[in-house]
């Protein structure tokens, strides 16, 4: 084993051995858990950061991000190298409430008075949460496993559908995806084209999704929806509007102390067309399939 090795997995066993003493009653209460999802590009990136804000919660960031030094995968890496049994299908579900264990405990590292850890999940990697046995027409597992948890549940869904696939797929082409990734105050200025069958399958897929998950949580009362557009509020300069921020707070049961100055700029303008290199041909798509924003 090298060193860097011997690191990471010595790292793992203190946090893992560390938990009955920073996790109070050794254990985690389903309160303490929040899980951000959507679809790419819906807004939960410049969400989770006005979440981190509040001195009371602590994000952990996309969790099946493999960039992310604080992925799932990367605290599965550690896990199989002390235990190559670990990576077998049946022990999925224990890992995973390992990994929740240790996000908690990693948040009370860096932020000890946080009272609640939020973890990232895009509806398009949920499945990455493999389990021996699961429904084809089911949702992932992680869905009903938060149910199961009583864990907390925020919903974010865009109802642009075309602007935000536009969105994906500049990203996808320049690789940006963030304002961080340019300079201060810049906008992004490249164009796609854009395939009109990926759009309608995208615009299916998202009605779907939200449908679908949206039923699977109703009457569930730790799940919130939010809605992108209802974000921000023009007239105070873009900043988050104080109906999202008093809603989030109570569904927190925490004060209002959230920054409302996203972290984040916009980075497209609101007419996703004019990134669109064949906008003529798309706009006669949308129009023809009466493509409106999703409700």
């Amino acid at each position: 084993m090298n060193t860097r090795e011997s690191t990471g997995n010595s790292r793992l066993g203190e946090i893992e051995a560390a938990q009955s003493q920073s996790v109070k009653g050794g254990g985690i209460t389903p309160g303490e858990i929040c899980f951000l999802i959507g679809r790419p590009r819906s807004g939960t990136t410049v969400f989770r950061t006005m979440l981190n804000s509040h001195p009371l919660i602590f994000s952990v960031g996309e969790i099946f991000n493999e960039s992310n030094p604080r992925s799932y995968f990367h605290f599965l890496q550690q896990r199989q190298a002390n235990d190559p049994n670990a990576l077998l299908p049946s022990r999925a579900l224990d890992n995973f409430r390992a990994y929740i264990r240790w996000c908690r405990a990693r948040s009370l590292e860096k932020r000890p008075e946080s009272r609640v850890v939020v973890l990232d999940v895009k509806y398009d990697q949920a499945h990455l949460l493999c389990v021996p046995w699961w429904g084809i027409t089911f949702l992932p597992k992680l869905f009903s496993l938060i149910r199961e948890q009583q864990w907390r549940v925020i919903d974010v869904h865009r109802q642009n559908s075309v602007g935000m696939f536009v969105s994906n797929q500049v990203a996808i082409e320049t690789g940006i995806y963030h304002s961080s990734a340019l300079p201060n105050g810049e906008k992004q200025r490249a164009r796609v084209r854009i395939d009109p069958d990926a759009l309608i399958r995208h615009v299916t897929a998202t009605v779907q999704a939200y449908r679908r998950v949206e039923e699977f949580f109703r009457g569930y009362d730790k799940y919130y929806k939010v809605v992108y557009e209802e974000m921000f509020d023009r007239a105070d300069g873009g900043q988050f509007s104080s109906t999202l921020l008093s809603g989030v707070s109570a569904f927190f049961g925490m004060d209002n102390v959230f920054n409302p100055v996203p972290g984040l700029a916009k980075i497209l303008e609101d007419d996703p067309f004019s990134y669109v290199e064949n906008a003529d041909e798309i706009r006669e798509i949308v129009n023809r399939n009466n493509i409106r924003d999703l409700s």
